[in-house]
């Protein structure tokens, strides 16, 4: 074997190894995240994200009204309300969210729905 080869191979080890690597921190970090159901600036619920397939709903109150979120394959989103708590249904066209970065918000009844990880502490609404 030529020193080309043997180079060529330990890096495609290397590379491998680091991608796999980067690939089991991501589903830690994922695994360990939940869901925050925030209402007029105050966290009401945390939920687990599941990374499972099978399709779960949770519900949740909000004043004398009930809002359902529907979580699989480690996303989350929230299924549409009457028109009558909810007249734009911006919150439900949303969609998926999937990273800290995406929220859900419902401004007429003040719900804002995130992602954080365990290790993100900050309740804090900006």
């Amino acid at each position: 074997m030529k020193k080309v080869e043997k180079l060529l191979i330990i890096g495609i080890v290397l590379i491998s190894s680091i991608l796999l690597g980067t690939m089991t921190l991501a589903k830690t970090a994922q695994a360990n995240a939940s869901i925050v159901i925030v209402i007029d600036n105050e966290v009401k619920q945390r939920i687990p994200l599941v990374v499972e397939e099978e399709m779960q709903t949770y519900e949740f109150k909000f004043g004398e009204q009930t809002g359902y979120l529907e979580v699989k394959n480690g996303k989350v989103r929230m299924l549409e309300m009457p028109k009558e708590i909810c007249p734009e249904r911006i919150c439900s066209e949303t969609s998926w969210i999937a990273r800290p970065s995406q929220a859900i918000v419902c401004l007429p009844n003040k719900i804002i729905v995130t992602i954080q990880g365990l290790d993100d502490k900050n309740d804090e609404i900006l």
